[in-house]
């Protein structure tokens, strides 16, 4: 009997030790600068051209280094990593900037990025003229109410031209927890690619072949939505199980979004990935920052009938002397 009870106190011990490792030992990644994406992550089937080059060549190394040391001594519990990584998704974000006409600013890390160089005024001003051809205001969240269709097609694009990283997750909050608005699906299924881009996107010739890209893929995810629910009214999916090209998940998206609106989440949970958001640093949830709007008039805030509100509570970074 003693012999049988020392096996079962060292077997409970052993399964002890499993379960205390699984939980504390595995190492928390780390932020490094040399794992930032290369061409901001951009998806291999993107169409490239040369908007990236023109964000890089717009941002001069002089004024990036400015704003990190501001941004460094203002924050000293920040790193040079954490700067690079919250800079590389302002940037994404100053990419969709360009192609939509309407952006929220969903991140309360990334945001704070964006204030600093706010700061340097003349310099933003240089920035904004060079790459968007007029000045990019950043205006505060004046709105309580949430939007979240606005935060599920911010998702939505997201996923179509970037890795979602898992700073990503963190800084931008979780995706595709909100369902698409059914009006935009609807738009999306009947309108023609020049009302669409008249109603959704800034055009020219930078930006024609990604638009055309980005409608073509709502489109062909409708379509697939609809031969996949003849087949299967449930939705037959894989879970996303990794970091990287989430476009899978965009079309979970778009079929609960299609037949099971109002018990999207119910359904679209079982294949998203996992809840991260509240490990990290900074901000613990998506939260609305703010709006940019340049000088021809497009906000680029949430919701495509007007407004800037979004998903998520106000952010407490953006007071009333915000805008530039």
């Amino acid at each position: 009997m003693i012999v049988i009870g020392i096996f079962i106190f060292i077997l409970l011990f052993i399964c002890l030790a499993i379960v205390l490792f699984s939980i504390f030992g595995k190492k928390q990644p780390k932020l490094l600068i040399e794992n930032i994406p290369d061409q901001l992550g951009l998806l291999e089937n993107v169409p490239k051209n040369i908007l990236i080059e023109k964000l890089n060549s717009s941002l001069e190394d002089e004024y990036i280094t400015h704003v990190k040391n501001r941004f460094l001594k203002e924050n000293p519990n920040c790193t040079e990593a954490d700067f690079e990584w919250r800079l590389f998704e302002l940037k994404r974000y100053f990419m969709l900037a360009k192609i939509l006409k309407k952006v929220p600013m969903f991140s309360e890390e990334v945001d704070e990025v964006w204030h600093s160089m706010i700061l340097f005024t003349k310099d933003y001003e240089q920035f904004s003229n060079r790459f968007y051809g007029n000045m990019l205001h950043h205006y505060p969240n004046t709105s309580q109410a949430p939007a979240p269709q606005d935060r599920a097609f911010f998702d939505w694009i997201f996923s179509q031209l970037f890795s979602i990283t898992e700073f990503s997750w963190k800084s931008w909050g979780d995706f595709f927890k909100e369902p698409l608005d059914k009006k935009t699906l609807a738009e999306f299924r009947t309108m023609s690619k020049e009302d669409l881009i008249h109603k959704y996107f800034k055009n020219n010739e930078e930006n024609t072949a990604i638009i055309t890209y980005l409608i073509e893929q709502m489109k062909l995810q409708l379509g697939e939505a609809e031969s996949r629910y003849q087949k299967d009214q449930k939705g037959d999916f894989s879970k996303q199980r990794t970091f990287g090209d989430m476009t899978g998940l965009s079309l979970v998206m778009v079929f609960y979004s299609t037949f099971y609106f109002d018990e999207y989440w119910d359904h679209a949970k079982e294949f998203t990935y996992a809840t991260v958001s509240s490990n990290t640093s900074g901000c613990s949830s998506a939260v609305f920052c703010g709006v940019g709007s340049d000088d021809s008039g497009h906000h680029s805030g949430g919701g495509h009938d007007g407004g800037g509100d979004s998903g998520g509570s106000s952010c407490s970074s953006c007071g009333g002397g915000c805008s530039s």
